[in-house]
């Protein structure tokens, strides 16, 4: 199994090792998945439950009925009387390699038993037991998809978060993916593992080309995703059922939610005039038959803003900024507004985000959907 890898050159080949065939020539047996990355000692979890009756009207009949459900589901369960501090919850204690979870739920008046987000009558058998292994695999989190935080504890995210703050510190432009994944310096304490459906997205080593920004000074976490959009792939964590996180690249149809290219100011209370005033005060703006990318140089100079470009999006709608030329009559104006018109008049959109660090860079790509906007928020 392999180990948590500390070394320049041992990193780079587990990076390798994760891509697989599609920047190796290995064999086809190897690859890395996301049990190798995880203790070969994996969690055992008890399931118990406490069905708590009724102060106001105790239904003894309906207490029986559950105990009878629970013992053909072979998971233990207690009907009793409320202490005075009982409520409905998940609980969990952990000691060694054996987890154990107690959900408390209440026993209403009508026989159905309520946990603080779901609720079973007598005939929800079916939906229980799906619920008790998810319990069984996961634990008291649940399993993680479609959950806040992409499922992780608030601790468990501040964690992760605080890791991705961290500055890329090596230029990547111009380097092989593997060796530019190797530059952003991520994390070690969570493995990066590719889907099969990402490897074929990226493809064979000899078609791969070069990385062509530098996310140099930009946080690991917007960084990657940076880097990943390039070839189509996105990454998000993933808490696995022993509790662990890893890093997992996937495509953009079978992603959940995705890390986003950046955050956006607003979900995280900044005042985006505080953070790039010059974009957004007006000042002196023309523009004559330039390119758009000699105009995305002059705002770049004018703004002090570094103004990214979604070369995916360019690609899909068959533009070369360096032969699109655009005009902008002379007018006061914020450079906000004029690259709104200029990119719009393209079917593009520009967007003021900010990394984990809250530094702020504009964004230029195609009109998001919900998802992608849900996804920038936090």
């Amino acid at each position: 199994m392999p180990h948590r890898f500390r070394t320049p050159l041992s990193f780079l080949l587990m990076i390798a090792l994760a891509i697989g065939s599609a920047l190796l020539p290995l064999r086809p047996s190897a690859s890395v998945s996301a049990q190798d990355l995880t203790s070969d000692e994996p969690l055992h979890t008890d399931v118990k439950f406490e069905l708590l009756l009724s102060r106001e009207r105790t239904n003894g009949l309906a207490g029986q009925q559950w105990a009878e459900i629970f013992r053909q589901l072979e998971v233990p369960v207690r009907v009793r009387q409320p202490l005075f501090n009982d409520k409905s919850g998940i609980e969990q204690q952990t000691f060694g390699t054996t987890r154990r979870v107690t959900a408390t739920g209440l026993l209403d008046p009508g026989g159905d038993i309520v946990f603080p987000d779901r609720r079973f009558s007598r005939n929800d058998v079916g939906k229980l037991r799906e619920w008790i292994e998810e319990l069984r695999t996961y634990g008291a989190q649940g399993a993680p998809t479609g959950q806040p935080l992409w499922g992780m504890t608030q601790a468990q995210f501040d964690v992760l978060h605080a890791a991705m703050q961290k500055p890329v510190e090596a230029s990547t432009k111009d380097l092989d993916l593997t060796a530019a994944i190797v530059a952003l310096g991520l994390p070690e304490k969570y493995p990066l593992t590719f889907s099969v459906a990402a490897k074929a997205e990226i493809g064979p080593v000899e078609d791969i080309a070069p990385v062509k920004n530098d996310v140099t000074g930009f946080a690991k976490g917007t960084a990657f995703a940076l880097l990943l959009r390039e070839y189509g792939v996105a990454f998000s964590p993933k808490r696995l059922p022993d509790e662990s996180v890893i890093l997992q690249v996937e495509t953009a149809e079978e992603i959940d939610r995705a890390w986003p290219i950046g955050w956006d100011p607003d979900s995280l209370g900044l005042s985006r005039l505080h953070l790039a005033r010059d974009f957004f005060l007006p000042m002196a703006i023309e523009i004559d038959k330039m390119t758009m990318t000699q105009m995305l140089d002059e705002c770049r100079e004018a703004t002090k803003l570094p103004v990214l470009v979604d070369g995916l999006a360019l690609d899909s709608l068959n533009y070369d900024f360096n032969r699109i030329v655009v005009d902008y009559p002379r007018r006061r104006t914020s450079w906000s507004l004029a690259l709104r018109t200029l990119v719009g008049k393209l079917q593009l959109t520009q967007e003021l985000r900010v990394d984990e660090n809250n530094k702020p860079f504009v964004w230029i790509t195609r009109f998001q959907n919900d998802k992608d906007a849900a996804a920038s928020s936090r």
